[in-house]
């Protein structure tokens, strides 16, 4: 008898989604038939986080399975070299790496000895130079990946003249006049998948969409800028074609996968990076979005597929992490991957196995930047229901029971000192431990300025 082939994986990483931008998560404007099938054959997590509130951060903790403190990666890769501070804000934020360590272990190094062929496709953000590109870090090709976390424009053949800080987007041929990028990225992962069926494979599907630039096919525009006429709960005719459009290529995948008879040997997961833009859609109930520390900023859909393992239709309320990717996949691949070491995230065997339990006591949040859409640099942790954000500037602690105030309303914090004073300790134990490049105080902070 044959050898059974090792497990195919599709990893799905969509930019800036929303946790409530899909139907199965409660959208009752947004239309996601596609991955609401997908949720119905695995299993939904209603409380997984990113581990980060901006990008870049939770990509690098994904691909190693390190919290970005411990990667010395707090802050999203920018343009400008290091991370923006107001002259007279209360902290200077740390200078941190801005890419990961070409000695750490990213998920397709560790699965290379077992004959895996792997490939990146669409936003990287990991890495501001191109020795921290893709086939650097693993993987064995590279699309559309490079220093910037959005593309100059979603339609081809992606230039934008008039930019001088990302005319184009790198590492892709150029497309067809008119060409959108998302079909576009989609098509090259079905391109691979037809080109390496008979071995184990590994994508890392990171669709720039629904990022900005917000663009989107006019007939679909038109569509929702109907039904927001008559269903005023969200903001965006654009945003919500750009998620249709989205699921519709998840949907192109996923019938690919199941024409070439590998939907059975294929496991997906599919995940967002941060909570969503408020610009373009509304988080509620969760309190705020992208670059903020509550959970609008952090709370994030994931759905894994494992078929014949994880059941159809199943939910799971343990709180998650980006961080967990990485041990998961390890565990789930078995012996013979290459181990890294020190990680910080858990395999999600045993929930995916239905245990309501995870041995972790807490999840924590190291943010000392000011974000472009909150500028409130700071720290999180949460133990159980509770949860502590500490804010560095301005200053300010609040506490949330999130159980019963799952939008964040309620601050507890002068009404239970000591479950603070339980959550900073917990919180500072853990920063010594992950021993990150830390922010410091300015010397020329003025008290009570605030740069808007």
């Amino acid at each position: 008898m044959a050898k059974k082939q090792k497990p195919n994986i599709l990893f799905i990483l969509i930019d800036d989604l929303g946790w409530q931008d899909l139907q199965c998560y409660g959208s009752k404007f947004y239309e996601t038939p596609n991955i609401d099938k997908l949720r119905s054959e695995g299993m939904m997590f209603t409380n997984a986080y990113s581990a980060c509130a901006v990008c870049s951060p939770t990509r690098a903790s994904i691909l190693t399975g390190k919290n970005p403190a411990h990667l010395q990666f707090t802050g999203h890769i920018t343009a400008i070299g290091r991370h923006r501070y107001p002259e007279h804000g209360r902290i200077i934020p740390p200078d941190d790496k801005m890419y990961v360590d070409l000695n750490e272990i990213m998920i397709p190094e560790a699965l290379k000895s077992l004959g895996y062929k792997s490939i990146s496709i669409g936003k990287w953000h990991v890495g501001k130079e191109e020795k921290y590109f893709p086939t650097l870090q693993g993987f064995d090709i590279n699309i559309a990946g490079y220093e910037h976390g959005s593309p100059p424009t979603y339609w081809g053949p992606y230039k934008n003249p008039n930019s001088d800080w990302n005319p184009k987007i790198k590492n892709m041929m150029e497309g067809e006049p008119g060409e959108y990028l998302t079909d576009r990225l989609t098509d090259e992962a079905i391109h691979f998948i037809k080109n390496n069926k008979e071995r184990p494979f590994f994508i890392y599907l990171s669709h720039y969409a629904v990022h900005t630039p917000l663009e989107a096919p006019d007939s679909l525009v038109r569509k929702y800028e109907k039904k927001l006429k008559k269903n005023k709960s969200q903001k965006s005719a654009v945003y919500a074609a750009m998620i249709e459009n989205m699921d519709t290529n998840i949907g192109r995948l996923l019938f690919e996968l199941q024409k070439m008879n590998l939907s059975d040997n294929t496991i997906i997961i599919f995940y967002s990076d941060n909570g969503g833009e408020q610009r373009a859609t509304s988080n509620k109930p969760l309190r705020e979005g992208k670059g903020f520390l509550y959970e609008g900023g952090i709370r994030v859909p994931l759905i894994i597929k494992w078929p014949g393992k994880v059941g159809a239709n199943t939910t799971c309320d343990v709180p998650v992490i980006s961080d967990d990717i990485y041990p998961t996949i390890m565990e789930i691949i078995g012996k013979g991957v290459k181990p890294a070491k020190d990680i910080d995230g858990l395999s999600l065997i045993p929930v995916l196995r239905h245990s309501k339990t995870l041995k972790r006591e807490q999840l924590c949040w190291y943010y000392p930047h000011y974000s472009p859409q909150a500028k409130m640099p700071g720290y999180a942790i949460r133990k159980g229901d509770f949860k502590l954000i500490e804010h560095y500037d301005p200053e300010k602690i609040e506490l949330f029971n999130i159980k019963y105030d799952i939008n964040e309303s309620q601050n507890l914090a002068d009404s239970h000192p000591e479950k603070v004073n339980e959550l900073k300790r917990a919180f500072d134990s853990w920063l010594k431990k992950m021993d990150p490049v830390m922010h410091s105080l300015n010397p020329n902070y003025t008290e009570g300025y605030r740069d808007e």
